[in-house]
Protein backbone atom coordinates (compact mmCIF):
# COMPACT_ATOMS: atom_id res chain seq x y z
CA UNK A 1 0.00 0.00 0.00
CA UNK A 2 1.07 3.24 -0.67
CA UNK A 3 2.47 5.46 2.16
CA UNK A 4 0.58 8.74 2.84
CA UNK A 5 2.74 11.62 1.38
CA UNK A 6 2.40 14.63 3.32
CA UNK A 7 5.58 16.94 1.09
CA UNK A 8 5.00 18.87 -2.00
CA UNK A 9 7.01 15.70 -3.76
CA UNK A 10 2.94 14.52 -4.76
CA UNK A 11 0.49 17.10 -5.14
CA UNK A 12 -1.34 17.01 -8.06
CA UNK A 13 -5.16 15.25 -7.17
CA UNK A 14 -6.22 12.83 -10.19
CA UNK A 15 -8.70 15.56 -11.54
CA UNK A 16 -5.51 17.69 -12.97
CA UNK A 17 -3.48 14.58 -13.87
CA UNK A 18 -6.58 13.68 -16.13
CA UNK A 19 -6.95 17.21 -17.62
CA UNK A 20 -2.85 17.86 -18.01
CA UNK A 21 -2.37 13.99 -19.97
CA UNK A 22 -5.59 13.45 -21.81
CA UNK A 23 -6.06 10.01 -20.22
CA UNK A 24 -9.53 8.99 -18.37
CA UNK A 25 -9.61 8.53 -14.40
CA UNK A 26 -10.57 4.73 -15.44
CA UNK A 27 -7.21 4.45 -17.57
CA UNK A 28 -5.18 5.68 -14.98
CA UNK A 29 -6.27 2.99 -12.48
CA UNK A 30 -5.61 -0.05 -14.90
CA UNK A 31 -2.15 1.19 -16.47
CA UNK A 32 -1.38 1.41 -12.44
CA UNK A 33 -3.02 -1.44 -10.93
CA UNK A 34 -2.08 -3.60 -13.86
CA UNK A 35 1.31 -2.27 -15.38
CA UNK A 36 2.41 -0.05 -12.37
CA UNK A 37 3.31 2.74 -14.35
CA UNK A 38 3.49 4.87 -11.79
CA UNK A 39 3.31 5.11 -8.20
CA UNK A 40 1.07 7.56 -6.28
CA UNK A 41 1.11 9.26 -3.01
CA UNK A 42 -1.87 9.69 -0.57
CA UNK A 43 -3.30 12.39 0.96
CA UNK A 44 -4.35 12.73 4.73
CA UNK A 45 -7.89 12.02 3.24
CA UNK A 46 -6.94 8.76 0.96
CA UNK A 47 -7.12 10.47 -2.27
CA UNK A 48 -4.17 9.77 -4.81
CA UNK A 49 -1.61 12.43 -5.47
CA UNK A 50 0.62 12.84 -8.03
CA UNK A 51 4.18 14.43 -8.53
CA UNK A 52 5.43 16.44 -11.30
CA UNK A 53 7.30 13.70 -13.22
CA UNK A 54 4.34 11.30 -12.70
CA UNK A 55 2.68 13.64 -14.51
CA UNK A 56 5.16 13.81 -17.18
CA UNK A 57 5.62 9.68 -17.44
CA UNK A 58 2.05 9.57 -18.35
CA UNK A 59 1.74 12.24 -20.74
CA UNK A 60 4.42 10.20 -22.23
CA UNK A 61 2.84 7.43 -22.35
CA UNK A 62 -0.66 8.71 -23.79
CA UNK A 63 1.38 10.02 -26.46
CA UNK A 64 3.33 6.82 -27.33
CA UNK A 65 0.40 4.05 -26.92
CA UNK A 66 -1.94 6.72 -28.91
CA UNK A 67 0.72 6.92 -31.42
CA UNK A 68 0.17 2.58 -31.54
CA UNK A 69 2.52 1.36 -29.22
CA UNK A 70 1.41 -0.80 -26.50
CA UNK A 71 1.16 -0.03 -23.02
CA UNK A 72 2.34 -3.71 -21.58
CA UNK A 73 5.48 -2.90 -23.63
CA UNK A 74 5.80 1.22 -22.68
CA UNK A 75 4.73 0.39 -18.73
CA UNK A 76 8.54 -0.68 -18.13
CA UNK A 77 10.27 1.61 -20.20
CA UNK A 78 12.76 4.69 -18.52
CA UNK A 79 10.94 7.79 -19.06
CA UNK A 80 13.63 9.73 -21.08
CA UNK A 81 13.36 7.02 -23.51
CA UNK A 82 9.78 7.23 -23.87
CA UNK A 83 10.43 11.41 -24.14
CA UNK A 84 12.73 10.02 -27.07
CA UNK A 85 10.35 7.97 -28.48
CA UNK A 86 7.52 10.39 -28.37
CA UNK A 87 9.30 12.83 -30.01
CA UNK A 88 10.38 10.28 -33.23
CA UNK A 89 6.32 9.31 -33.32
CA UNK A 90 5.35 13.65 -33.43
CA UNK A 91 8.07 13.58 -36.30
CA UNK A 92 6.59 10.98 -38.55
CA UNK A 93 3.26 12.72 -37.78
CA UNK A 94 4.33 16.06 -38.89
CA UNK A 95 5.60 14.68 -42.05
CA UNK A 96 1.95 13.19 -43.38
CA UNK A 97 0.35 15.80 -41.69
CA UNK A 98 -0.24 18.05 -44.43
CA UNK A 99 -1.72 15.20 -46.74
CA UNK A 100 -3.76 14.01 -44.09
CA UNK A 101 -5.61 17.86 -43.39
CA UNK A 102 -6.73 17.90 -46.99
CA UNK A 103 -9.20 15.00 -46.25
CA UNK A 104 -10.30 15.92 -42.85
CA UNK A 105 -11.69 19.94 -43.82
CA UNK A 106 -14.80 20.10 -42.69
CA UNK A 107 -16.19 23.79 -43.45
CA UNK A 108 -17.03 22.89 -46.90
CA UNK A 109 -19.57 20.03 -45.66
CA UNK A 110 -20.77 22.58 -42.70
CA UNK A 111 -21.12 24.92 -45.46
CA UNK A 112 -22.84 22.55 -47.69
CA UNK A 113 -25.40 21.98 -45.29
CA UNK A 114 -26.14 25.14 -44.22
CA UNK A 115 -26.89 26.15 -47.76
CA UNK A 116 -29.07 23.19 -48.06
CA UNK A 117 -30.92 24.02 -45.18
CA UNK A 118 -31.51 27.96 -46.26
CA UNK A 119 -32.74 26.53 -49.35
CA UNK A 120 -34.90 23.79 -48.00
CA UNK A 121 -33.70 21.29 -49.82
CA UNK A 122 -33.90 17.92 -48.32
CA UNK A 123 -32.01 15.95 -50.86
CA UNK A 124 -29.09 18.12 -50.78
CA UNK A 125 -29.04 18.30 -46.81
CA UNK A 126 -29.19 14.89 -47.14
CA UNK A 127 -26.52 14.40 -49.38
CA UNK A 128 -24.09 16.64 -47.68
CA UNK A 129 -24.30 14.92 -44.26
CA UNK A 130 -24.12 11.45 -46.11
CA UNK A 131 -20.61 13.05 -47.91
CA UNK A 132 -19.60 14.41 -44.85
CA UNK A 133 -20.23 10.89 -42.65
CA UNK A 134 -18.15 9.19 -45.54
CA UNK A 135 -15.10 11.94 -45.48
CA UNK A 136 -14.49 12.69 -42.29
CA UNK A 137 -13.44 11.03 -39.13
CA UNK A 138 -16.24 10.61 -36.64
CA UNK A 139 -14.76 12.81 -33.91
CA UNK A 140 -14.54 15.54 -36.64
CA UNK A 141 -17.88 14.78 -38.27
CA UNK A 142 -19.80 14.99 -34.42
CA UNK A 143 -17.93 18.00 -33.61
CA UNK A 144 -17.30 20.41 -36.71
CA UNK A 145 -20.85 19.51 -38.75
CA UNK A 146 -23.44 18.24 -36.85
CA UNK A 147 -23.28 19.53 -33.79
CA UNK A 148 -22.17 23.05 -34.90
CA UNK A 149 -25.11 22.29 -37.76
CA UNK A 150 -27.95 21.74 -35.01
CA UNK A 151 -26.41 24.73 -32.71
CA UNK A 152 -26.77 26.87 -35.99
CA UNK A 153 -30.54 25.54 -36.24
CA UNK A 154 -31.39 26.17 -33.16
CA UNK A 155 -30.23 30.02 -32.96
CA UNK A 156 -31.54 31.14 -36.34
CA UNK A 157 -34.75 29.29 -35.24
CA UNK A 158 -34.92 31.39 -32.15
CA UNK A 159 -33.82 34.65 -33.75
CA UNK A 160 -36.54 34.37 -36.51
CA UNK A 161 -34.32 34.09 -39.15
CA UNK A 162 -35.71 30.24 -40.03
CA UNK A 163 -39.25 29.44 -40.65
CA UNK A 164 -41.15 26.11 -38.45
CA UNK A 165 -40.80 24.63 -41.94
CA UNK A 166 -36.62 25.32 -42.11
CA UNK A 167 -36.53 23.65 -39.12
CA UNK A 168 -39.00 20.63 -39.55
CA UNK A 169 -37.70 19.92 -42.46
CA UNK A 170 -33.72 19.86 -41.41
CA UNK A 171 -34.63 17.93 -37.97
CA UNK A 172 -35.98 15.49 -39.90
CA UNK A 173 -32.54 14.96 -42.24
CA UNK A 174 -30.55 15.16 -39.45
CA UNK A 175 -32.36 12.73 -37.40
CA UNK A 176 -32.46 10.54 -40.20
CA UNK A 177 -28.62 10.61 -40.68
CA UNK A 178 -27.73 10.21 -37.26
CA UNK A 179 -29.97 7.27 -37.01
CA UNK A 180 -28.33 5.90 -39.81
CA UNK A 181 -25.06 6.33 -37.97
CA UNK A 182 -26.06 4.49 -34.94
CA UNK A 183 -27.37 1.49 -36.95
CA UNK A 184 -24.65 0.91 -39.29
CA UNK A 185 -21.72 0.45 -37.18
CA UNK A 186 -21.08 -2.82 -35.72
CA UNK A 187 -19.34 -2.61 -32.44
CA UNK A 188 -16.77 -5.26 -31.36
CA UNK A 189 -17.74 -8.16 -28.75
CA UNK A 190 -15.32 -6.43 -26.60
CA UNK A 191 -17.05 -3.26 -26.81
CA UNK A 192 -18.64 -0.90 -24.15
CA UNK A 193 -21.65 -0.31 -23.93
CA UNK A 194 -23.91 2.67 -23.67
CA UNK A 195 -27.63 3.81 -22.63
CA UNK A 196 -28.45 6.90 -23.91
CA UNK A 197 -31.68 8.25 -23.16
CA UNK A 198 -33.54 11.78 -22.00
CA UNK A 199 -34.84 11.74 -18.28
CA UNK A 200 -38.62 11.86 -17.94
CA UNK A 201 -40.65 15.02 -18.68
CA UNK A 202 -37.58 15.89 -20.98
CA UNK A 203 -38.49 15.65 -24.28
CA UNK A 204 -36.45 16.93 -27.27
CA UNK A 205 -34.47 14.39 -28.73
CA UNK A 206 -31.51 15.29 -30.73
CA UNK A 207 -28.60 16.02 -27.92
CA UNK A 208 -29.60 12.20 -27.45
CA UNK A 209 -29.44 11.26 -30.39
CA UNK A 210 -26.51 13.13 -31.16
CA UNK A 211 -24.61 11.43 -28.38
CA UNK A 212 -25.86 7.63 -29.85
CA UNK A 213 -24.72 8.56 -32.88
CA UNK A 214 -21.12 10.08 -31.42
CA UNK A 215 -20.91 6.68 -29.59
CA UNK A 216 -21.55 4.12 -32.05
CA UNK A 217 -19.27 6.22 -34.19
CA UNK A 218 -16.49 5.73 -31.67
CA UNK A 219 -16.93 2.17 -31.60
CA UNK A 220 -19.28 1.45 -28.43
CA UNK A 221 -22.28 -0.65 -28.05
CA UNK A 222 -25.35 1.78 -28.40
CA UNK A 223 -29.03 1.13 -26.12
CA UNK A 224 -31.29 3.91 -27.30
CA UNK A 225 -34.51 4.66 -25.64
CA UNK A 226 -35.21 7.75 -26.69
CA UNK A 227 -37.12 10.67 -24.77
CA UNK A 228 -38.98 11.18 -21.21
CA UNK A 229 -37.95 7.75 -19.46
CA UNK A 230 -38.04 7.34 -15.60
CA UNK A 231 -34.74 6.88 -14.02
CA UNK A 232 -35.98 3.26 -12.54
CA UNK A 233 -36.64 1.94 -16.07
CA UNK A 234 -33.23 3.74 -17.55
CA UNK A 235 -31.91 1.71 -14.95
CA UNK A 236 -33.43 -1.52 -15.71
CA UNK A 237 -32.37 -1.23 -19.14
CA UNK A 238 -28.81 -0.39 -17.96
CA UNK A 239 -28.93 -3.71 -15.98
CA UNK A 240 -29.89 -6.10 -18.57
CA UNK A 241 -27.52 -5.17 -20.83
CA UNK A 242 -24.74 -4.55 -18.74
CA UNK A 243 -24.07 -1.07 -19.81
CA UNK A 244 -20.62 0.88 -18.94
CA UNK A 245 -22.64 4.15 -19.33
CA UNK A 246 -25.24 6.23 -19.11
CA UNK A 247 -25.57 9.15 -20.95
CA UNK A 248 -28.71 11.51 -20.49
CA UNK A 249 -29.73 14.67 -22.55
CA UNK A 250 -31.59 17.23 -21.05
CA UNK A 251 -32.28 20.12 -23.10
CA UNK A 252 -35.83 21.47 -22.15
CA UNK A 253 -37.83 22.07 -20.01
CA UNK A 254 -34.84 24.39 -18.05
CA UNK A 255 -36.58 24.66 -15.15
CA UNK A 256 -38.41 21.06 -14.00
CA UNK A 257 -38.38 20.50 -9.77
CA UNK A 258 -39.06 17.10 -10.68
CA UNK A 259 -35.71 16.33 -12.62
CA UNK A 260 -33.99 16.26 -9.60
CA UNK A 261 -35.74 13.60 -7.93
CA UNK A 262 -35.32 11.61 -10.96
CA UNK A 263 -31.85 11.91 -11.35
CA UNK A 264 -31.63 10.47 -8.00
CA UNK A 265 -33.65 7.40 -8.21
CA UNK A 266 -31.52 7.02 -11.25
CA UNK A 267 -28.06 6.99 -9.03
CA UNK A 268 -30.19 4.99 -6.20
CA UNK A 269 -30.99 2.48 -8.89
CA UNK A 270 -27.80 1.94 -10.39
CA UNK A 271 -25.46 2.23 -7.62
CA UNK A 272 -22.50 4.13 -7.20
CA UNK A 273 -20.27 2.69 -9.45
CA UNK A 274 -22.08 3.42 -12.79
CA UNK A 275 -20.65 6.17 -15.15
CA UNK A 276 -23.30 8.86 -15.77
CA UNK A 277 -23.23 11.12 -18.00
CA UNK A 278 -25.30 14.65 -18.04
CA UNK A 279 -25.28 17.05 -20.96
CA UNK A 280 -27.45 19.51 -23.25
CA UNK A 281 -28.82 23.21 -23.58
CA UNK A 282 -30.11 23.05 -20.28
CA UNK A 283 -28.10 21.01 -18.13
CA UNK A 284 -26.47 24.17 -16.23
CA UNK A 285 -29.21 24.92 -14.63
CA UNK A 286 -29.60 21.72 -12.86
CA UNK A 287 -25.86 21.60 -11.75
CA UNK A 288 -26.64 21.00 -8.20
CA UNK A 289 -28.60 17.52 -8.96
CA UNK A 290 -25.56 16.22 -11.53
CA UNK A 291 -23.33 16.72 -8.77
CA UNK A 292 -25.49 15.42 -5.95
CA UNK A 293 -25.62 12.08 -8.27
CA UNK A 294 -21.74 12.24 -8.66
CA UNK A 295 -22.41 11.88 -12.39
CA UNK A 296 -19.77 13.83 -14.84
CA UNK A 297 -21.17 17.02 -16.72
CA UNK A 298 -20.96 17.19 -20.34
CA UNK A 299 -20.47 20.68 -21.02
CA UNK A 300 -19.09 20.39 -25.17
CA UNK A 301 -18.55 17.93 -27.57
CA UNK A 302 -15.28 17.37 -27.41
CA UNK A 303 -15.79 16.62 -23.83
CA UNK A 304 -17.87 13.77 -25.29
CA UNK A 305 -15.49 12.39 -27.61
CA UNK A 306 -12.68 12.52 -25.21
CA UNK A 307 -14.98 10.26 -22.57
CA UNK A 308 -16.08 8.10 -24.88
CA UNK A 309 -12.26 7.92 -27.05
CA UNK A 310 -10.66 7.00 -24.01
CA UNK A 311 -12.80 4.53 -23.20
CA UNK A 312 -12.77 2.50 -26.43
CA UNK A 313 -8.72 2.79 -26.72
CA UNK A 314 -7.16 3.48 -23.40
CA UNK A 315 -9.35 0.63 -21.33
CA UNK A 316 -9.24 -1.80 -24.12
CA UNK A 317 -5.88 -1.35 -24.55
CA UNK A 318 -5.08 -1.79 -21.15
CA UNK A 319 -6.57 -4.78 -20.64
CA UNK A 320 -5.49 -6.47 -23.46
CA UNK A 321 -1.86 -5.42 -23.02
Amino acid sequence: MTEQIESDEKRHPIQVVVRRTGLSSDVLRVWEKRYGVVEPGRSKGGHRLYSDSDVERLLLLNRVTSAGRRISRMAGVATDDLRQLAEEDAEAAFVSRPAETATVRSEPHLAASLSAVDRMDARDLETALMRATVALPAPVLIQEVVGPLLARIGEQWAHGKLTPGHEHLATAVIRRVLESIMNACAPEKSAPTIVVATPAGQMHEFGALLVGAAAAALGWRVTYLGTSLPGWDIAGVAESVEADAIALSIVYPADDPSLPDELMALRDAVGAEMEILVGGRAASNYTDAIEAIQATQITELAQLVGFLESRTTGVQEAIAG
